[in-house]
């Protein structure tokens, strides 16, 4: 019976398999299941990528504006300052005379200097006090007195900090000054600490060159002009010549004050790196790379061997309008790695590269791996493909002071000018435009190209007439053969 009974339920199991197949319907249910459910899950990942995109928008967004804020903010904290500066010195100076007390002749004599030296410091102590008149007067808008280029270096003398203190009020008090220029002479903290912060908010160019720091000091001297120029809101442009920087730690310094000043638009750090103290290429990378638009960098006699990371700032194509790197021992490596970088940018309009031809630096194999990049007379769409933009110093094939379309309308005219030469104008046009028919067709384009390129072309090159007499005669003996 019991034999009979299992047959009965196999034959029945068997039975429901042929007629309703419930196992593979339970198994094609749960596939639709999972299919479904995972379609679901496709959708809400797609929604949850839409909508972190949003966030991540929106979070950038706030950071601008935060940014923007914060760089208000220090605008106005550092006008506050000014002013605040301003009515402390008009506080005392209500019935203003030059009160610096004078420096008898002994005094620098007593200090160990000769007679030249005491006959120096009297003329400079005249020359503050004539600059700090007439900018009390309103009639000087640069101030030179501190600017003693060719001359004896002036050392620190506590004597000198009135003298400084009466520049720095006057300063304070005028309407603006366009430029200060200070060369050789000596600054300790406490003249750094008077004049630089009267600076902030009123001078527009800071010029400074053959600078000393004394030893000691000179991790706190780099402090207080750092922070003052990150302050200086006013500020356009930072020229800082022939004062050798220390270590990386005080380049640091330097490059972020000016970074972060986004009023600061031209950048002169010539011969103030040496490699063995702080790295020149590694301070270069970091302004270009900063991500704020800086119209000039001259980085003029700072020995750049090796320049992989600024030529990637370069090929970036990063807001520079001029960048001149010229006395700095380049070589032919680093002359290819600009050739290449030179391709990718669009945005540089001046390299100058002068002074790097000398022993050991960029040889005329260096400087045709660059002119290629400018003037490539391989073909039509060689050329069409070259930069235009940029005038590079010390290479031929890039006109000084020419729009990128006038200098490509000038270098296709005088490819066209070189190729009628030889006559091979024609057969240059049937290997580059196609079977001769479409060149054919292309005459009246090329000709009317060839009127406009001939008003950007140089008074040696061949007149267009001669160019399109060419080109008309020999395509059209091809059309009639």
């Amino acid at each position: 019976m019991e034999r009979r009974g299992d047959e009965g339920r196999k034959r029945k199991l068997e039975a429901s398999n042929i007629e309703g197949s419930p196992v593979a319907f339970d198994t094609m249910d749960l596939k639709n299941l999972l299919d479904r459910m995972q379609s679901q899950i496709d959708g809400l990942v797609a929604i949850n990528s839409t909508l972190q995109a949003r966030l991540d928008g929106q979070a950038e967004r706030q950071a601008q504006e935060v940014n923007g804020l914060r760089e208000k903010c220090e605008v106005f904290e550092s006008r506050c300052g000014s002013l605040e500066r301003s009515i402390q010195v008009l506080k005392k100076d209500v019935d203003w005379s030059y009160s610096a007390p004078s420096i008898p002749r002994r005094h620098w004599i007593e200090q160990g200097h000769d007679e030249e030296y005491a006959d120096k410091m009297e003329d400079i102590l005249c020359r503050i006090k004539g600059d700090v008149t007439s900018i009390r007067n309103g009639e000087t808008i640069s101030c030179t007195c501190l600017d003693y280029y060719g001359q004896m270096a002036v050392l620190h003398d506590d004597a000198l900090l009135p003298h400084f203190k009466e520049l720095a009020d006057a300063i304070q008090l005028s309407k603006g000054i366009q430029e200060i220029n200070i060369d050789n002479l000596e600054l300790h903290p406490s003249a750094l600490g008077i004049l630089f912060p009267a600076m902030e908010g009123k001078v527009r160019n800071i010029d400074m060159r053959n600078i000393g720091f004394p030893g000691p000091d000179a991790v706190k001297c780099y402090e207080i002009i750092a922070s003052s120029i990150r302050r200086n809101h006013a500020l356009k442009t930072l020229t800082w010549t022939d004062n050798q920087i220390p270590s990386d730690d005080q380049a640091d310094l330097l490059i972020d004050s000016v970074i972060k000043n986004r009023s600061i638009k031209n950048v002169r750090l010539e011969n103030c790196f040496n490699q063995s103290g702080a790295n020149g290429c590694r301070a270069l990378a970091a302004l270009m790379t900063c991500g704020r638009p800086v119209d000039w960098i001259d980085f003029r006699g700072n020995a750049l061997s090796g320049i992989d990371d600024v030529a990637a700032a370069v090929a970036s194509n990063l807001q520079l309008e001029a960048l001149r790197i010229c006395d700095n021992e380049l070589n032919d490596r680093d002359a290819e790695l600009i050739a290449q970088a030179l391709k990718q940018n669009t945005n540089l309009q001046r390299l100058d590269l002068g002074g790097n031809s000398i022993s050991n630096s960029i040889t005329s194999a260096g400087f045709e791996k660059i002119r290629s990049t400018i003037y490539d007379p391989s073909s039509l769409n060689a050329m069409e493909s070259c930069n235009h933009t940029c005038w590079v110093v010390c290479v031929e094939g890039n006109g000084y002071d020419m729009t990128p379309r006038q200098r490509r309308n000038r270098k296709l005219y005088q490819l066209l000018s070189t190729r009628h030469l030889d006559g091979s104008n024609a057969r240059h046009l049937n290997a580059e435009l196609g079977e001769e028919q479409f060149t054919i067709r292309l005459v009246p384009k090329v000709l009317h190209c060839i009127k406009h390129y001939s008003s950007d072309q140089t008074a040696d090159l061949p007149i267009p007439l001669s160019i399109t007499f060419e080109l008309i005669q020999v395509l059209d003996d091809a059309r009639t053969i």
